[in-house]
Order: C-alpha cells, then sequence, then structure tokens
C-alpha cells in the first residue's frame, strides 16, 4: 500500500493521473485477499462504507476466515501490548472479572499470561461474535485452560472490575451507544490500538484480507470526551507507532500511531506523567 500512498501524494495536482491510480488502487483493494490490512475511502458513517464493499466479498468477523484469522497469532506479544500489560500488572491481583470486548479468540488471555500472573479467583470472559467466540471456546478447550470464557452478549460488562477493549472500538458502529445503554460500567476500563486524530471523526473501509468492514477513525478530544460523559478520568495514554492506518489519496486522514487510554471511576488514582 506505501507505493500506492507515494504515487498518490505525487499525483495530487494530477486529476488524469490521480483517476487513473484511483481506479487502479480500488480494484486492487476489491481483490486483495491473504494477509493483507489495507484502507480507502473516507466516508460520513458505517453505513455508506458498506454500501461500498464489494458484493462478493464477506463483511465482518462472524464468519470462518475472518474468525481464523488472528487465532495463530494468539501467543505474539507487540510493543503496543505493553502499556496494557503494565496497568493489568497493577489491576489484576484485585479483580475477579475482566470483560474483553471484541478480544477475538482469546488474543490477549493467551499473550498475556506468558508475562503477567493470572489470579486464581479470575475469571477472563470475551465477548465477540458467534463465529468467533465458538472457535475460541474449541481453543480454550484444547488448551485446558479454566479461566478463560466466551460470550455474545454485553450483559455481564458491567460485572467486570476490568473491560478491555483492544483495537475493537473502531469496528462497532456505535460503542458509546452501547455503552451509555450499559445498566453499570465496570471501575477501570483500558482502551488500546485507537485509530485517532485531530480531524473530525470519519468512516474508512478495512480490507483484512478474509473480509471488508467500516473503520471508525475518532477525534481524540471527542473520543476521550465521551468516556467523560461516561463519569470515567483518563489516567493515562500512549502512543504505539508500530500501528497505523494509510489511506492512499487521503493522506490526512492517515494515522501514523495509534493510541490507547486508561480510564477509570477510581478518584484515589492521579493522571501518570
Amino acid at each position: 500500500m506505501g507505493k500506492f500512498s507515494r504515487i498518490a501524494r505525487i499525483s495530487t495536482h494530477a486529476p488524469i493521473l490521480r483517476q487513473a491510480l484511483d481506479f487502479a488502487y480500488r480494484r486492487h483493494f476489491n481483490t486483495a485477499v491473504g494477509q493483507i490490512r489495507l484502507f480507502r475511502g473516507i466516508y460520513p458513517d458505517f453505513a455508506s462504507a458498506t454500501r461500498a464493499i464489494p458484493k462478493n466479498r464477506l463483511q465482518g468477523y462472524d464468519n470462518e476466515p475472518s474468525a481464523h484469522r488472528l487465532a495463530d497469532e494468539r501467543w505474539r506479544i507487540c510493543a503496543f501490548d505493553y502499556p496494557i500489560m503494565f496497568w493489568l500488572s497493577k489491576l489484576l491481583p484485585q479483580s475477579k472479572l475482566l470483560f474483553d470486548w471484541g478480544g477475538n479468540v482469546g488474543i490477549s488471555y493467551f499473550g498475556y499470561r506468558g508475562y503477567l500472573s493470572y489470579p486464581e479467583a479470575l475469571n477472563w470472559l470475551v465477548c465477540d461474535v458467534p463465529a468467533v467466540a465458538a472457535l475460541g471456546e474449541m481453543i480454550a478447550s484444547e488448551e485446558a485452560v479454566s479461566d478463560l470464557r466466551f460470550t455474545t452478549s454485553l450483559d455481564r460488562i458491567g460485572d467486570a472490575d476490568v473491560l478491555l477493549a483492544a483495537g475493537s472500538l473502531n469496528f462497532i458502529k456505535d460503542p458509546f451507544q452501547v455503552l451509555r445503554s450499559a445498566a453499570s460500567l465496570p471501575r477501570h476500563v483500558l482502551i488500546n490500538k485507537v485509530p485517532a486524530y485531530d480531524l473530525p471523526p470519519a468512516v474508512t473501509l478495512h480490507n483484512m484480507g478474509s473480509a471488508f468492514c467500516p473503520y471508525h477513525l475518532f477525534n481524540r478530544s471527542e473520543f476521550v470526551s465521551r468516556f467523560e460523559e461516561l463519569g470515567y478520568r483518563l489516567i493515562d495514554e500512549w502512543k504505539s507507532p508500530d500501528l497505523s492506518c494509510e489511506i492512499p489519496f487521503f493522506p490526512h486522514h492517515s494515522i501514523a500511531a495509534y493510541t490507547g487510554f486508561y480510564f477509570t471511576k477510581d478518584t484515589s488514582m492521579t493522571r501518570q506523567s
């Protein structure tokens, strides 16, 4: 994708060249499969982005190819995981339930347990779409782990001590409406891999190889304000330069480094410098 983006920047003042490049990239984007991570276009909302999905391609994670997409990476740790592990090392000893919203097949659970000590009383509950949850249950059974569970319902989100959302909110049509609708919310919220910038919020279209998904680009200040409206206070924030979103022909909307956040309702804690 970098080659397309470089040429796209050069073609900014050449409309005919840009039109030809846009056609070529659209064709590549619509047909590419495998281990890829591509983005195309800027849309006002999820519905508009969804209408741009090719009719012969799968949508979202609730299908077998997408469910298996990250399953083999569940032991892998990246640089962006370390801030989450730092805060979990402090929060888990006092926690009985961690609600992992969009946690796939338990990739954070498996990846982090090589670095963290999970309390005996801790239950790690992953909430995901049916195809992913079913595969996660099978993997948990094969790995003989008893503290990892799966659900497709958000009913227990308010029972959790910690809410973890690692790279999932950008795939959810209106995550804040979901949180506002909950009867209660966890004291601690860890959000990772957020495509956040200073521009107005927008939506792009994501080709993840197995399927296509509308994909939020959050305004950073609005994102924080939404959590503050829910009664949370920002404790920590970090950048992850190892994760970016490059959108050919839309350089201003491309994001060079994703963001992570830790929010809490615990007034005894102060923001980290």
